[in-house]
């Protein structure tokens, strides 16, 4: 598990970020875990002496670019939380306006099927007001020929 980074410091050592300690400390590590009051956590990791912050949100990883060893200091750090916390933002207020096309065809498909229901719907009550014209059609015809035959 990395060393957590947070307050100014490495947590486990007390190292403080900008020291020659902090340098050192960074030559020899491959990750660690910085944690802020107001935007939360990521893990900062090295890939040759670049180093990127990642976090995941709801199955997402998002990854931002902080600097190279001799340029991280607390407002690298900080910045790309912040960064972070604006790429969650945007990708969430996206995916919760994104209509998918898969769900304009079901609620393309929805209201036809809501159209063609108000249609039949119509067409029984024109066929029930057909038939009892019927009925009374027959009863009349019925009538009509209990007075021929008397």
């Amino acid at each position: 598990m990395p060393l957590v980074v947070k307050d100014g410091k490495v947590v486990e050592t007390g190292v403080l970020i900008g020291s020659e300690a902090w340098r050192d400390f960074l030559e020899g590590s491959s990750s660690f875990r910085y944690e802020t009051a107001s935007h939360g956590g990521y893990t900062a990791t090295k890939q040759n002496d670049y180093w990127y912050a990642s976090r995941k949100y709801q199955g997402k990883l998002y990854r931002k670019y902080i600097g190279t060893t001799s340029e991280l200091n607390v407002d690298r750090l900080d910045v790309a939380a912040i960064a972070l916390v604006e790429m969650i933002e945007q990708s969430t207020v996206k995916e919760r306006t994104a209509v998918k096309p898969a769900t304009l065809a079901a609620s393309d498909n929805n209201q036809r099927l809501q159209k063609k229901v108000e249609h039949l719907t119509q067409e029984v009550e024109r066929l029930k007001t057909g038939l009892q014209d019927v009925e009374q059609l027959k009863a009349e015809v019925a009538e009509l020929r209990g007075k021929l035959a008397a």
